[in-house]
């Protein structure tokens, strides 16, 4: 019996990208494991297993999570293991290090990676760790232009492939009428007339959603007509509602919490911003930009692969004073705004019908014989 077993940092990276991949792999009468934070009952899932990830690399959290790995790994003799993002990676790579036998067809997926080329201690860190659990990973998958040039230059992986993206499921995200948009925005106190700007992840660190506040703060004083609506939960929404109540932004700025509907808040929004310090390929962006919703975002990886060089997005370098002129050149010049709305769409390339089959050519090897092409080695498209 084949079988398989994903790794994540957290359960809800599964549910939200992963679903269709599972869905394939129990068509092939694989047995599912997962092994996240946290848990669910899924009819996908045969067993789920919840491990604790701590973002300290060098952490005895984490150590003990790769005994487990381990063990998991020598007991159930998995046909495939894939791995994703930073955490749950290396440590599952490092527990295939530990095998002496049955050691399973392994993938890695980089959602991000957690260093640069000129980056500081902390950086170099990462950068050991990725190198150092290199040789496990049998294949090596990135997200973006720069992730692909690392790994590259570091030797990251056995065969190294690109692709745009886990998929976005288009389904999920149909046309709304008018009247659910002015209902919509209604429900969140936004006048017919006011310019709704958009937020939408966890608050974190790397999200950056202080930034966001400072420049609207003088976003917000240029242009009254204007709210900020930040869509997620997280450990840093307490600090950002209290840098709310410093800058007296109470009144126009709406936290929204977990939103169950995100397509319908996409298409009741002007504009999506986002500040992030660091990423692998945004969904946020992706999906605002095939909602019709143009973005203004930080000049980071990821985002300049969505966006640069199009009339439909707009980026501004991770400073508050940057994305205040930019958020204000683009709220001052009505023409441009309209040309930014009208221009926002989203590549098919990126799409789940796109993706699937060159993702699922990396991870199950029946389905490479059985499908003529091949993806890409070690070539950026």
């Amino acid at each position: 019996m084949k079988r398989l077993l994903i790794c994540a940092s957290r359960i809800s990276h599964i549910l939200n990208f992963h679903l269709p991949y599972l869905a394939y792999f129990k068509q092939q009468g694989y047995i599912i494991d997962v092994a996240a934070q946290g848990t669910v009952d899924h009819e996908l899932i045969d067993h789920c297993y919840d491990l604790q990830f701590v973002k300290n690399p060098l952490s005895p959290t984490n150590l003990k999570t790769v005994s487990t790995l381990r063990r998991l790994m020598e007991q159930n003799r998995y046909t495939l293991v894939y791995s994703n993002a930073t955490l749950a990676g290396a440590s599952a790579r490092l527990a295939v290090r530990k095998l002496r036998k049955n050691r399973p067809y392994f993938v890695h997926i980089s959602h991000g990676y957690m260093f640069s080329e000129h980056g500081g201690l902390k950086s170099r860190i990462y950068r050991s760790v990725e190198k150092l659990t290199a040789p496990q990973c049998d294949a090596l998958v990135v997200m973006n232009q720069e992730d692909f040039s690392l790994a590259e230059r570091y030797h990251l992986g056995k065969t190294l492939h690109y692709i745009y993206g886990m998929g976005l499921r288009t389904e999920r995200f149909p046309e709304i009428s008018d009247k659910q948009r002015a209902e919509t925005r209604k429900r969140i106190r936004v006048a017919k007339n006011d310019i709704l700007l958009l937020c939408v992840g966890e608050f974190s660190a790397r999200k950056n959603q202080t930034l966001l506040l400072h420049a609207f703060s003088t976003v917000h004083r240029q242009h009254p007509h204007t709210v900020l609506a930040f869509a997620g939960s997280g450990k840093n929404e307490p600090e950002c509602r209290l840098l709310c109540e410093k800058l007296e932004l109470q009144n126009a700025v709406r936290f929204l919490g977990q939103v169950s509907d995100i397509n319908t808040l996409y298409r009741s929004s002007d504009l999506l911003v986002a500040a992030s310090v660091m990423e692998g390929l945004p969904f946020n962006v992706m999906e605002a930009l095939y909602c019709g919703l143009p973005v203004a975002a930080s000049r980071i990886k990821g985002h300049t692969d969505l966006l640069a060089e199009k009339s439909c997005g707009i980026l501004f370098e991770p400073t508050a004073a940057s994305a205040a002129e930019a958020l204000h050149a683009v709220l001052s010049d009505e023409k441009r705004f309209q040309t930014m709305k009208t221009s926002a769409f989203l590549d098919e390339r990126y799409l789940i019908e796109q993706v699937q089959p060159t993702l699922l050519r990396i991870l199950d090897k029946d389905y490479q014989e059985a499908v003529p092409q091949k993806a890409e080695e070690g070539a950026y498209p």
